[in-house]
């Protein structure tokens, strides 16, 4: 006898809620939209990449590192701040031909890491490389997989 009028009352609250809960929650302001992540996500990497050269100038100036580290480091930098700008600059969400770029290297770095981990099994199939070796390159290729799903 009660079971139908609770029944209801159960099913008529957790649909009302459920079709105005996500309205909601964007008028509120506490979901951002993924644009917004993104371009947030773009600012602070540029602004980690602009506080590394900061203090690569300073330990150049020092002298304490060898030029030809400070080198690599800083193309490594910069390369951040120029994906991070053309990222920035393509505010109307197109596929910008850089990130076109970007997708096929990263698409085809994956391929080829495939390639070398089936190699790397080779060589430890036929005896050519220790375990150790082979589970050390195989984890330097796990890391640079997943470094390919972060970007």
């Amino acid at each position: 006898m009660w079971i139908a009028p609770l029944s209801a009352v159960v099913v008529v609250t957790l649909v009302v809620q459920g079709f105005t809960l996500a309205p909601v929650v964007r008028r509120s302001g506490l979901a951002l939209e993924p644009a917004h992540t993104e371009r947030e996500e773009v600012e602070a990497r540029s602004r980690l990449a602009h506080a590394g050269l900061g203090r690569l100038d300073d330990l150049a100036e020092l002298e304490a590192v060898p030029d030809i580290v400070v080198d690599r480091l800083r193309r490594g930098l910069t390369a951040r701040l120029d994906d991070a700008r053309h990222r920035l600059a393509d505010s109307n969400g197109a596929a910008t031909a850089t990130e076109s770029a970007d997708l096929v290297h990263r698409q085809l770095r994956r391929d080829l890491i495939a390639v070398e981990t089936a190699e790397l099994q080779r060589l430890y199939d036929t005896h050519r490389i220790s375990d150790t070796t082979r589970r050390r390159l195989q984890h330097s290729l796990d890391l640079e997989e997943a470094r390919l799903a972060d970007a």
